[in-house]
């Protein structure tokens, strides 16, 4: 097959092909994010996307296209330099609906444009897309500057991944937004934050709003009925029980 333009790209394609297991956990990982944090909320958009970020650096690490960082060990090295790897290799825009692209904002502007080497998510596409705007300025060509944003219609990725560069997909099968998320990405961050011991009366809110604890058993008896009647999904049965057991 031709090459995509990025080697990194061309790797990761490749490796989804001749390791299906590894794209099942890629598979398996995004349909989970999408099923407990819902995107659509706006205030949630941003930690699922960085979640997206966070899975194909993780994938690409598996796969062997990050490496660890120079002066670590293989027991212990800062997540941030790894993290800087994947964003010099790409940037990641997802979406679970078909539309357009934001790829750069600006202050009175559309900032940037199209600039950086872009890995595109969606279900409507046929698989994770590259699109690197110097090597497909045609498909580059296709953004639009807009009075706060520089956006690329969703048809232009569309027919990059399809007709004008399949080269460029790597195989991945995106799952759609089925609304049903509950996660606040946010919530333990702020709860951490506003611990009891750093700020007594701003954590009152937390630690009120708390329910007494119960038995383990009675909770987990609670816990398998709403699973058996369907109040819960099985992701967030798992997740209500490591809770539990915490």
């Amino acid at each position: 097959m031709q090459s995509s333009g990025s080697k990194a790209f061309d790797a990761l394609r490749d490796v989804l092909v001749a390791n299906p297991s590894l794209r099942s956990e890629l598979e398996a990982s995004l349909d989970l994010n999408v099923r407990r944090v819902n995107p659509t909320d706006r205030a949630n958009r941003f930690g699922s996307g960085a979640a997206v970020e966070w899975i194909l650096a993780a994938v690409a690490y598996s796969a062997g296209i990050l490496s660890i960082p120079g002066g670590h060990n293989a027991n212990g090295f800062d997540l941030t330099d790894l993290r800087a790897q994947a964003r010099g290799l790409w940037s990641v825009k997802n979406q679970t609906k078909r539309g357009e692209y934001r790829l750069t904002n600006g202050l009175g502007g559309g900032g940037a444009g199209f600039v950086e080497p872009t890995v595109f998510l969606s279900p409507a596409l046929p698989g994770l897309v590259f699109v690197d705007p110097e090597v497909h300025p045609e498909t580059a060509g296709m953004a639009i500057r807009k009075s706060d944003a520089v956006v690329l219609p969703f048809n232009a990725v569309e027919v990059h991944a399809k007709v004008l560069h399949p080269e460029c997909v790597a195989a991945c099968k995106m799952p759609t937004n089925p609304g049903t998320g509950i996660e606040d990405p946010w919530r333990n961050y702020i709860e951490d934050l506003l611990s009891a011991d750093r700020f007594p009366q701003l954590s009152r809110l937390f630690v009120e709003s708390r329910p007494p604890k119960g038995s383990f058993a009675g909770d987990l008896q609670a816990l398998v009925a709403m699973k058996a009647k369907g109040e819960i999904s099985p992701e967030q049965f798992d997740m209500l029980l490591n809770k539990l057991g915490s």
